[in-house]
């Protein structure tokens, strides 16, 4: 196994991205089975004194199979004994669920998906990854038993929660394929409980991959599904379902439609009676401005725009560990000035966010925004300096 390998030659997972000058996000993946990009590859191979059909065969034996293996992948990095501590505490847990009922470890277990909302919005998507998998490893054992239908409910629920974050972080490392996939899988343990909320959040959260990634009428066709789930309720999921649509709406060119949806995200933000924290799946007036941030740019109201952007990055700077929003914020101001013609404030805008971003957040999904502030040039000026600059920091690296 790849974690065998590098313990034997001496290496954790951040010694060996130092050696190779690649992210720890990169030997994540490489971990998890994923073939190194030639150049990489051999070097991979000297690192762990391997040949490379070696290399391929441990590579093969590392892909899915991980999945089955019941603790966290950062942790058995570190050696065995960690690894095997992890497995004794689950067999230990599923004795004492034997005596105690399974409503006792159903709690603990709702308990970690707790502080896993709570961090996710400060941490890295592929350390998310890493810290949700022997979650949902153990949800699925324990709901793999015949289980009490209230204990099964909760079960389900837990199961999309976590899943809703897998599929988030994957989305944000341009992972398109395995995110969709782990949407569905969100939406089924959704759907298999009575929440119409939760239904109506996990479609308001899967909105955001087709935005980025695929067809803005997916977009609208999910954020009116969830808002047709959550009815008139004031909650976070009706609020996100209605700006979703708003700027999606605005991308494709309907101002009015994108206006009222924005008006109703609005009104729900302003009568939500709950405390504001920057915990996942909460949408509150912060995570507002960053839509209409995007919704403003795409209507070519630059001026209402750039004061949305400045009120948004001020409410962020209190906290310097949120980074993607504030990211994301300052790329619409950039494809704000490309399409008003400020081509070479756009492409410095857009580097120095890159460059300011920490290495283990510059992922696919920032890459591709600031793809998209190169889109709004008109091609016949893609060889500006600053442009060529910007075309070069957003190609598609080898190995990541």
């Amino acid at each position: 196994m790849f974690v065998e390998a590098c313990k034997r030659t001496g290496y954790t997972i951040d010694s060996l991205a130092a050696v190779l000058g690649v992210d720890r996000s990169t030997v994540s993946r490489w971990r998890r089975g994923q073939t190194p990009q030639a150049a990489q590859r051999l070097k991979l191979a000297e690192a762990l004194q391997l040949s490379l059909p070696e290399l391929d065969e441990l590579l093969d034996q590392t892909a899915p199979a991980a999945l089955s293996i019941i603790w966290p992948a950062r942790s058995a990095a570190e050696g065995d004994l960690l690894g095997r501590l992890d497995q004794t505490r689950l067999l230990v847990d599923q004795t004492l669920s034997k005596g105690l009922g399974s409503m006792k470890r159903l709690e603990l277990i709702e308990e970690r998906v707790g502080d896993r909302i709570d961090s996710y919005t400060h941490t890295p998507p592929a350390e998310v990854l890493d810290e949700l998998m022997p979650d949902l490893l153990e949800v699925q054992q324990l709901a793999d038993e015949r289980q009490p239908a209230r204990v099964q409910e909760r079960l389900s629920t837990a199961t999309a929660v976590l899943g809703l974050l897998s599929a988030d972080a994957l989305m944000k490392l341009g992972e398109i394929d395995r995110a969709r996939y782990w949407y569905g899988t969100a939406r089924l343990a959704a759907d298999d409980t009575t929440n119409g909320l939760l239904q109506a959040q996990v479609r308001a959260q899967e909105a955001m991959l087709p935005y980025y990634y695929g067809r803005l009428q997916r977009t609208i066709s999910l954020a009116q599904e969830a808002q047709a789930l959550a009815g008139s309720a004031v909650c976070s999921a009706n609020a996100l379902a209605a700006a979703a649509e708003g700027r999606a709406l605005a991308r494709l060119g309907d101002a009015e439609g994108a206006e009222r949806a924005m008006t109703t995200a609005q009104r729900l933000v302003d009568r939500l009676d709950e405390p504001s924290t920057d915990a996942a799946f909460e949408f509150n007036d912060k995570r507002l401005l960053l839509y209409l941030s995007g919704t403003l740019t795409y209507l070519g109201e630059f001026d209402r725009a750039h004061h949305v952007q400045q009120q948004a990055l001020e409410r962020y700077r209190s906290d310097p560990t949120l980074v993607i929003d504030p990211a994301l914020i300052r790329l619409d101001q950039a494809v704000g000035e490309a399409i008003d013609g400020d081509i070479d404030d756009a492409c410095a805008l857009a580097v120095g966010t890159l460059l300011d971003l920490p290495a283990d957040h510059r992922t696919r999904i920032v890459l591709k925004r600031a793809t998209d502030v190169v889109q709004a040039i008109p091609t016949q000026r893609w060889e500006r300096p600053a442009v060529s600059e910007l075309r070069e920091l957003v190609a598609p690296k080898s190995g990541t």
